[in-house]
């Protein structure tokens, strides 16, 4: 994947994925090391005559030594009709060129939204396509490096198309898309147009969950519980299964010997407060890596979460005060995701 300034710990990939899109030939390879670098860009961008350029294919240019030849025999031999075929296929080539360019020229790319993912999952960047135009678009091919296969789409007249492209995102951290090359051969794939779009648009990677998860510590709330599990809280009102960051002194033992069940049951109390959980970085052991130490906080999230506790986390320099539900999961996430250790 190309380098992206984001932020430092955004995936600079070290493997040995070619950043040749396939079938590119020769001729456009060598034009595109003479291309200047533009800088990302946001918002639309048309396509015009500035920005796209057109060379011949691999078959193109055969076809182009097959009527050089054609044309040296003509003249040694005086053929007539020689003449005639060369000029026509010539003609037809020019059309053709004419053909390939309009098939891209005054296309409108728009960059759309890229949703966060967890490190190891493909990063999906969403990308709109805008034909104004009253002709079709047919056989565009939108590449960037990390991926295993070009895009290939149609665009209808006056519509647009939605374009969703997958890039490995390994690392936590701010991941921007790379460079992005659309090209098309159509209708006869003797010419090769072809531009570079540089969306500004990116994704936030979430570190990995750590696997298997490490106990949540024991919530607050709970922590001063007797020996009859109350606490101080009203009657036992149901029993449910056990969840992670549920404690042990309120495991219904009585209730899983009625049922002779196997499951785990916890007894939820009319007051229904399930505690509250603080995650600390500077409680977890010393000799745990920081890269784990964020893994397992980031476990801890998710599982708090999922059993609709309150929690707190508490990062160097970055304090998140009590609270529960999506934004603040989502907060959470996102200064583990960012943080410099």
């Amino acid at each position: 994947m190309a380098r992206s300034a984001s932020h430092p710990f955004q995936h600079r990939a070290r493997t040995r994925t070619s950043s040749r899109a396939p079938g590119d030939s020769w001729v456009d390879r060598i034009a595109g090391r003479f291309l200047r670098r533009r800088p990302p860009v946001g918002g639309d961008v048309r396509l015009t005559q500035r920005n796209v350029y057109v060379l011949p294919s691999r078959a193109g240019m055969l076809y182009a030594t097959i009527l050089l030849a054609m044309l040296i025999a003509s003249v040694n031999y005086a053929l007539s009709l020689g003449f005639m075929l060369t000029f026509l296929l010539g003609a037809i080539a020019v059309v053709a060129m004419l053909h390939t360019f309009r098939n891209m020229v005054a296309l409108v790319l728009r960059p759309g939204r890229a949703d966060p993912v967890f490190a190891g999952q493909p990063a999906q960047f969403s990308l709109l396509l805008i034909n104004p135009a009253r002709h079709d678009r047919h056989a565009l091919n939108l590449f960037a490096t990390g991926m295993v296969r070009p895009e290939v789409v149609d665009v209808s007249a006056q519509t647009e198309q939605l374009v969703t492209i997958a890039l490995p995102a390994p690392q936590r951290g701010w991941m921007s898309v790379p460079r992005l090359k659309l090209w098309s051969e159509f209708p006869l794939g003797l010419w090769r147009v072809w531009s570079y779009w540089h969306p500004s648009l990116r994704v936030l990677v979430y570190p990995t969950p750590e696997t298997p998860p490490a106990p949540l510590p024991e919530s607050r709330a709970l922590a001063g519980d007797g020996e009859g599990g109350g606490g101080g809280e009203d009657d036992i009102a149901a029993v449910r299964p056990w969840q992670p960051g549920d404690s042990p002194r309120r495991i219904a033992w009585k209730a899983m010997a009625r049922t002779a069940s196997d499951t785990l049951l916890t007894k939820q109390f009319e007051g229904g407060e399930r505690g509250e959980l603080w995650f600390d970085w500077h409680h977890l052991p010393a000799t745990l890596d920081p890269e784990l130490r964020i893994s397992r906080l980031t476990r801890w999230v998710l599982d708090a979460d999922a059993s609709g506790a309150r929690w707190a986390l508490t990062l160097p320099g970055e304090p998140i005060p009590l609270d529960g539900g999506p934004g603040h999961r989502d907060r959470c996430l996102e200064a583990l995701a960012t943080m410099r250790v």
